[in-house]
C-alpha cells in the first residue's frame, strides 16, 4: 500500500527552537538540506509524490566553501577515500569548535554534486534538529538522486507497511541497508552522503539510539554507498569514533598542526585582498600590509571561527574598516574568541547607559525568545525602532538580515554574552528572562482590546468574515501575535516574583478575554490557550490563591468552550459569558462585556457539570489499562485498543498515535520519561518499548527475558517511579520485578498471594509496593530488602481490584469486588477506615496532595474527603463502567475513562476537580460527634460549633473561618444545644447545654461563666443584636418559656415570656434589637417585644413542628421553616404570609435570609441546602 513516508513530521510544538541554547520551544524542524543536482530529480521526486513519500520542509542557511588552494592535503584524503577501494565506507571527520569541518563538508559536496555523486547532504544545527527523522531524510535525497533508489524504497516501504511508530533499527534496515543493497550492483561509481555537525544533532539523550544504529549500520552498507560525518569529539560519540580502522576512517582537525594554520593565513589574506581592491577600503601607504596579515593568522592560531569574525568585523559595512583592521593586527596576539568578541562590541558603539540597556534588551530576545523573531518583531515588543541600527553595526556577529528572522552566528557568542558579568554588554540571563516576560505582559496590557478586529457579527465563522485576512493584518502584528503565543513559555523559565504576579494578575483582570480573540482570530486558541493557563497556575504556585482559583476557572471555561470561540471568536461574548455568568468567577467579573441581546434564564436550579471535556474512543474489547496526565498536565496518556495514544487535555484532539507496535498484544501499562519528551510502555508478550513523542517513533524495542517467562500468565503491571523497574503480577500470585535496561529479572519472585495479581501500586520514593489480589488481600512490600513489610491485609471479602500509594504519608487505599474502600496503615497494617459504596470498586485512587479519595464503578464515581471519609461524598454523573481514574500533577483535574456496554463508543473524560472540593472545607476530625449548633463570629474571621459527643459530653471548637484550621477546643461534660457570638466581640461566645444551663465562654483566657437556668435543656440562645442598654442573651427550652438574661450581671431582666404550647425549638433577635421571634413545636411562630416581654403577635400556618426562624436584614420580614416541609415569608407588622409555603423535599431543620432579602438559604434533612429566589413580595 502506499505509504506517506515522512507522515510523523508533524506540527507538534515541543522542545526548542533556538540553534544556540536549546531552551526556546515552537518548531518542527529536523535536518537541512541542499539541493541535488542530478538532470533526473524532478522526475524521480515526482514519482515519490505519487507514492506519498514526501520531502520534509527544509530550512538553512548557505554555508562558505573552503577558499582554492586551502585544506589541500584534507580535501585530497578525503577524494581519496571516496574513489578508492580499500577504505571503509564511513569516514569521521573530527574536530573542535571553529575549526572549519563544515566548510571542508560544504565544499567536499559541492565537488561531488557537479560529478552527480553526491546523494545527500544534511546539516544541523543544535536545538533545531531531530534526530528521529534523520533516516527518512537520507532515504528521501538518495530517492530523489536515483530513479532505481526510488523504485526500490517504494517496493521495501509497500511490503513493510506502516513504518510510522517503527524504531530505528526497522527504519534503517527497511530504508536504507534492504534498499541500498538491492541497488548496489547496479551502482557504477561511488554515491557520498554528507552527515554534517552530528553532534548538533538533538541531544546525547536524544540522539542516543541514533548514533547507536549508525554506529552500528553504517559500515554495513555497500561499500559504494560513502557516508562523510563531521563532528566534534563529544562523549556520546567516542563510542562511534574509537571504532576498529577497518570498519570507519578518521581524519582528525587540528588546529596547531601547520597545514592548518597556513589555510586560515591563506583565508585572511584572500578575504583582506579583496577587500584591499575595493575603493572604500582605504589603507595608508606606510602601513605594512603582509606583517599585518602574517600578525593576524597568528592571533588566529588556527581557529578559523576567530579568523572569520575577525574578516566580517572588519568589513562590516561602516565607516573605520582599515581602524577596525589596526586595532586587531596590534592587539590581536593578546586575544582568545572572547577577547575577539569583546573588541567587536567594544569597537561598534560608544557604549552609554542607553547603548548598553538597549544591546541587551535586543540581544535578550534573540538568545530567549521562543520562535523566530526579526528586526520588526523587536521593535514591536520592547516599543523602539532601533533594532535594525544595531545589528547593522554587528552582522560580523549575528546573521540579520531586515524584515527576517535573527540568528547569532556561532553558539560561542551566547556562552560569552552570559558570561562576561564585567562587560557592560553582559546580559544576565534570569533578570533579562524574567524583563521579556515583563515585556510580554506589558505590551499585552497595552494592545489588547475589545472586539480588536471590529468583527460585525458572531453569527459567522472566523473563516467567513469578509476581508479577515487584512482585519488580521491590521490589528493584531507580529509581535503582538508573539506576545500572546509565547508569554506563558517565558513565564516559566523566571521564578516566582510579586512584582511578575502584579503584572500577571493585571492581565489576567483586565485583558485575559481580550487575549483569547487574538488566539481564536489567529487559529492558535486550542493549542494554546490551554497549556498558557496551566503553565500560569504553575507558576504562581501557592503564593495568590485567588488569583490561580481565578485562572483554574478560565481555564475551564476555555477548554469546555473551545470548539465555539475557535471557529467564531465573538462567541466568547455571546455564549461563553451569558452561560456562565451566574457560576464562572471569570464570566461574572468580565459580565460587562456578555452580549445584551443574549441572555439565558433557568427555572429551578442550574445543574453544575464538573466535566470539563468528553473524549469519545473507539469502542475496545478490553477495559483501559491505563489512564495518566503528561507531566506538565497538558496531555493525556490512554490505551486504545492494543494501541497507545496522546491526547490534549483541553481540546480533547488525539495528538499522537496509535502508536502500534509489530504485534497485537495487549498493552499492560505505559507512562511518561524526561519531563513528558518519551513514552515507554509494556506488553503482555513482555516487549518493552520506548516512544519519541516528538516524532511519533520508536526509540527502541527491548523483549524481557526472552524464552524465560511464560508471558500469558501476566496480568498486571506497573513502572517504578524512576522507569528503571518494571514490576508484573501473574495469574499464580507471583510478583516479579525487572530491570528495564538489561531486561532481566531483578531477584527471585515475591511470593505471599494465593491468587492471580490484579492490581499494583509503587509509593513515591520507589522503595515500597502494595499489591491487591483476587485472593482479597492487600500486601505492602519493601523492595530494597525483597520482603513483605506487611500483610496480608485481610478485611475484604471479595477480590481486590485496586490499590493506591497516597503521594504524602503512609497510608495505602484499596478498592474490592466487595463494594468497599479501606484506608490502611503502611507500617503497622492498621485499617484506619472504611468507606461502603455502591457497588464493586474498579478504580481507587488518591489526589496528590493526599487529601481526597477518588473512586468509580459501574455507573458511579465519587470523591470523599480523606480526614472526614464518613463525609458525603462529591457524587458525579457518570454513565457505563468507571474503569481508570488519575489525577493532574496539581490535582485540579482528573480524567476518567470509561467502558459503555450499549454503545459503540467509550469515553475519556476529564473532570475539574477544584469544583468538587473548593467551597466546602471539612473542619477536621476533632470534633467526633453530632454538630448541633454553629455561629459566625462578627467581623467574619471564626466559627464556633457545638456537639454532642455521646456519653453526656459534648465540646465547643473555635475554627478559623478562611482556612478550616481549628483554633481552640473545650470539652464539656454534657451536649451543647445552642451556641452564638456576642455581636460585638469574637472573645464572647454564649451556649447553652442540656442540662439546662445558659453560659459564656470568655475564650481569651478560657474562663467560663454561668448565666441563668431553665428547668429543662435549653434548645436556643441569641445575642441581642447592638447591646443596647445592656449586653442581653435570649434562651429558649423544653420547658416552652423564653428569657431575657442580663449578660454582664448575670440576672433575668425580661420574662419568662410564656405563650407557647410546646418546646420552644428557635428564637431570633430583630435587627434592632426591640423585638424577638420563636418557633414553637406548637407549630406557630410568635414575636415578642425584647423589653416588656409582651406577646405582639401568633402567626399560624404551618402544620409541624416550626424548627427554625429568622428576621430579614431589615426587620420587615421573618421566615420560617417546618418539620411539614414548608418555608413561609411573614410580614411583621401584619402578620400575614407574603411568601409560601414553599414546599421542600425533606423536614427543614434551618433557614435563613441573604443580605439583600432576595434569597432565602435552607436545609432540609435529605442532606440539602437550597437557595430560593423571591421574585415578588405578594405570595
Amino acid at each position: 500500500m502506499p505509504f506517506r513516508l515522512f507522515a510523523f513530521l508533524s506540527n507538534l510544538t515541543f522542545g526548542t527552537y533556538n540553534d544556540v541554547t536549546g531552551n526556546q520551544t515552537n518548531t518542527t524542524f529536523n535536518a537541512q538540506k541542499i539541493n541535488i543536482f542530478n538532470q533526473h530529480s524532478n522526475a524521480h521526486e515526482a514519482h515519490l509524490t505519487e507514492e506519498k513519500i514526501e520531502s520534509p520542509e527544509f530550512s538553512g542557511n548557505d554555508r562558505p566553501h573552503c577558499l582554492e588552494d586551502t585544506r589541500k592535503q584534507t580535501l585530497q584524503s578525503i577524494d581519496e577515500w571516496v574513489n578508492a577501494e580499500g577504505y571503509p565506507n564511513v569516514l569521521l571527520l573530527i574536530g573542535a569548535a571553529g575549526t572549519g569541518k563544515s566548510t571542508i563538508a560544504t565544499t567536499v559536496a559541492g565537488r561531488y554534486q557537479r560529478s552527480k555523486q553526491l546523494g545527500c547532504h544534511i546539516f544541523f544545527l543544535r536545538g533545531s534538529s531531530d534526530p528521529g527523522n534523520v533516516l527518512e531524510s537520507i532515504a528521501y535525497s538518495l530517492a530523489v538522486y536515483s530513479q532505481i533508489v526510488a523504485e526500490y524504497l517504494v517496493k521495501q516501504i509497500e511490503g513493510s507497511g506502516d513504518l510510522g511508530p517503527s524504531n530505528l533499527k526497522t527504519k534503517f534496515d527497511i530504508l536504507l541497508r534492504d534498499t541500498l543493497s538491492a541497488v548496489a550492483a547496479n551502482v557504477d561509481s561511488s554515491i557520498l552522503i554528507i552527515l554534517d555537525a552530528l553532534d548538533e544533532c538533538g541531544t546525547p539523550e536524544t540522539r542516543q539510539s541514533l548514533i547507536k544504529v549508525l554506529q552500528h549500520g553504517l559500515p554495513s552498507l555497500p561499500s559504494n554507498f560513502r557516508f562523510l560525518v563531521t563532528t566534534r569529539p563529544e562523549g556520546d560519540l567516542l563510542p562511534f569514533i574509537s571504532l576498529s580502522p577497518l570498519r570507519v576512517h578518521t581524519i582528525e582537525l587540528d588546529r596547531k598542526v601547520e597545514e592548518n594554520r597556513l589555510d586560515v593565513y591563506t583565508y585572511i589574506k584572500h578575504e583582506l585582498e579583496d577587500l584591499k581592491l575595493s575603493t572604500i577600503f582605504v589603507i595608508p601607504q606606510d602601513w605594512r600590509w603582509d606583517e599585518g596579515v602574517q600578525s593576524l593568522a597568528d592571533s588566529a592560531d588556527g581557529l578559523f571561527i576567530w579568523a572569520s569574525t575577525a574578516i566580517k568585523f572588519i568589513s562590516e559595512n561602516k565607516p573605520g574598516r582599515f581602524r577596525r583592521l589596526k586595532n586587531l593586527v596590534e592587539n590581536g596576539n593578546t586575544l582568545d574568541l572572547n577577547e575577539l568578541y569583546a573588541t567587536i562590541l567594544k569597537n561598534s558603539f560608544k557604549w552609554d547607559k542607553e547603548v548598553e540597556d538597549t544591546f541587551v534588551e535586543i540581544f535578550s530576545f534573540i538568545l530567549f525568545n521562543k520562535s523566530p523573531l526579526s528586526d520588526e518583531t523587536i521593535d514591536g515588543i520592547l516599543g523602539i525602532n532601533t533594532t535594525s541600527e544595531v545589528l547593522m553595526y554587528l552582522q560580523s556577529l549575528v546573521i540579520y538580515e531586515p524584515g527576517k528572522s535573527i540568528k547569532i552566528r556561532h553558539a560561542s557568542f551566547y556562552d560569552y554574552l552570559v558570561s562576561c558579568k564585567k562587560m557592560p554588554w553582559y546580559i544576565d540571563a534570569d533578570k533579562q528572562k524574567a524583563y521579556i516576560t515583563s515585556k510580554c505582559l506589558e505590551r499585552m496590557g497595552d494592545l489588547l482590546r475589545y472586539n480588536i478586529c471590529n468583527i460585525p457579527s458572531s453569527f459567522v465563522f472566523n473563516t467567513d468574515v469578509p476581508d479577515i485576512d487584512n482585519l488580521v493584518t491590521r490589528y493584531i502584528s507580529p509581535f503582538l501575535k508573539y506576545t500572546c503565543c509565547n508569554w506563558a513559555h517565558h513565564l516559566q523559565d523566571v521564578s516566582y516574583s510579586q512584582e511578575l504576579c502584579c503584572q500577571l494578575r493585571s492581565f489576567v483582570y483586565k485583558r485575559l478575554l481580550f487575549w483569547f480573540e487574538v488566539l481564536s482570530l489567529t487559529s492558535t486558541f486550542s493549542d494554546r490557550v490551554g497549556p498558557a493557563l496551566l503553565f500560569a497556575i504553575d507558576w504562581i504556585g501557592s503564593n495568590d490563591p485567588e488569583l490561580s482559583y481565578f485562572l483554574r476557572d478560565a481555564y475551564r471555561q476555555a477548554s469546555t468552550y473551545l470548539e465555539p470561540i475557535s471557529k467564531s471568536v465573538l462567541q466568547i461574548y455571546t455564549s461563553l459569558l451569558p452561560l456562565t455568568k451566574e457560576e464562572s468567577p471569570m464570566s461574572i467579573h468580565y459580565s460587562k462585556y456578555a452580549n445584551d441581546a443574549f441572555r439565558v434564564e433557568y427555572i429551578g436550579r442550574k445543574p453544575r457539570n464538573a466535566c470539563i471535556k468528553t473524549i469519545q474512543v473507539e469502542k475496545e474489547c478490553i477495559r483501559t489499562n491505563f489512564l495518566l496526565f503528561s507531566p506538565d498536565g497538558t496531555r493525556v496518556l490512554s490505551h486504545l485498543k492494543q494501541d497507545v495514544c496522546v491526547w490534549d487535555a483541553t481540546s480533547g484532539e488525539r495528538i499522537i498515535g496509535p502508536l502500534t507496535g509489530d504485534d497485537k498484544s495487549r498493552v499492560l501499562s505505559a507512562a511518561f520519561l524526561h519531563g513528558g519528551r518519551y513514552i515507554v510502555d509494556i506488553r503482555e508478550n513482555g516487549i518493552i518499548r520506548k516512544w519519541d513523542v516528538l516524532t511519533s517513533s520508536l526509540v527502541w524495542r527491548r523483549v524481557m527475558g526472552e524464552g524465560q517467562i511464560d508471558w500469558r500468565q501476566m496480568e498486571s503491571a506497573v513502572f517504578s517511579p524512576d522507569r528503571k523497574s518494571i514490576v508484573f503480577g501473574d495469574n499464580q500470585g507471583s510478583i516479579q520485578v525487572w530491570d528495564v535496561d538489561t531486561v532481566e529479572r531483578d531477584g527471585s519472585p515475591l511470593e505471599g498471594h494465593t491468587s492471580h495479581i490484579s492490581c499494583l501500586s509503587f509509593s513515591s520514593d520507589g522503595r515500597y509496593l502494595a499489591s491487591g489480589s483476587k485472593d482479597t488481600t492487600v500486601m505492602i512490600w519493601d523492595l530494597n530488602k525483597r520482603l513483605a513489610r506487611t500483610g496480608p491485609l485481610r478485611s475484604h471479602t471479595g477480590g481486590v481490584t485496586a490499590v493506591d500509594f497516597s503521594k504524602v504519608g503512609n497510608t495505602i487505599i484499596s478498592g474490592s469486588e466487595d463494594g468497599n474502600i479501606y484506608i490502611w496503615d503502611v507500617n503497622s497494617g492498621k485499617e484506619l477506615r472504611k468507606i461502603i459504596c455502591e457497588n464493586e470498586v474498579f478504580t481507587v485512587t488518591y489526589s496528590p496532595d493526599g487529601l481526597f479519595i477518588l473512586a468509580g464503578g459501574e455507573e458511579w464515581m465519587s470523591m470523599w474527603n480523606v480526614v472526614d471519609a464518613m463525609a458525603a461524598q462529591k457524587v458525579f454523573q457518570v454513565h457505563g463502567l468507571i474503569c481508570r481514574t488519575s489525577f493532574s500533577p496539581d490535582g485540579s483535574r482528573f480524567v476518567s475513562g470509561s467502558d459503555h456496554f450499549s454503545t459503540t463508543y467509550n469515553k475519556i473524560q476529564i473532570w475539574d476537580a477544584s469544583w468538587s472540593v473548593e467551597g466546602t472545607k471539612t473542619m477536621s476530625e476533632e470534633q467526633q460527634g453530632m454538630i448541633t449548633s454553629i455561629s459566625l463570629s462578627p467581623g467574619g474571621k471564626f466559627i464556633a460549633s457545638g456537639s454532642d459527643d455521646g456519653q453526656n459530653t459534648g465540646s465547643i471548637c473555635l475554627w478559623n473561618a478562611l482556612t478550616g484550621e481549628l483554633v481552640k477546643k473545650v470539652e464539656l461534660g454534657c451536649r451543647v444545644e445552642s451556641v452564638s457570638f456576642s455581636p460585638i466581640n469574637d472573645q464572647f461566645i454564649a451556649f447553652s447545654s442540656w442540662y439546662g444551663t445558659v453560659e459564656l465562654w470568655y475564650v481569651m483566657n478560657d474562663v467560663f461563666v454561668t448565666i441563668g437556668n431553665h428547668w429543662d435543656r435549653v434548645t436556643s440562645i441569641a445575642f441581642s443584636p447592638s447591646g443596647g442598654k445592656y449586653m442581653c442573651v435570649a434562651s429558649a427550652g423544653k420547658d416552652k418559656k423564653i428569657r431575657i438574661w442580663n449578660v454582664k450581671r448575670r440576672k433575668l431582666v425580661v420574662g419568662p415570656l410564656i405563650g407557647h404550647d410546646d418546646k420552644v425549638t428557635s428564637i431570633a433577635y430583630s435587627p434592632d434589637g426591640t423585638r424577638l421571634v420563636s418557633g414553637s413545636c406548637d407549630k406557630t411562630v410568635r414575636i415578642w417585644n425584647s423589653e416588656t416581654g409582651q406577646l405582639l403577635s401568633t402567626l399560624s400556618g404551618h402544620y409541624g413542628d416550626v424548627n427554625s426562624v429568622a428576621y430579614s436584614f431589615d426587620g420587615s420580614r421573618i421566615v420560617s421553616g417546618s418539620f411539614d416541609r414548608t418555608i413561609i415569608v411573614w410580614d411583621t407588622q401584619s402578620g400575614q404570609i407574603i411568601c409560601g409555603p414553599i414546599n421542600a423535599a425533606d423536614h427543614v431543620e434551618s433557614v435563613c435570609f441573604s443580605q439583600d432579602g432576595k434569597q432565602i438559604l435552607s436545609g432540609s434533612q435529605d442532606n440539602t441546602t437550597l437557595c430560593y429566589q423571591v421574585l415578588r413580595w405578594d405570595n
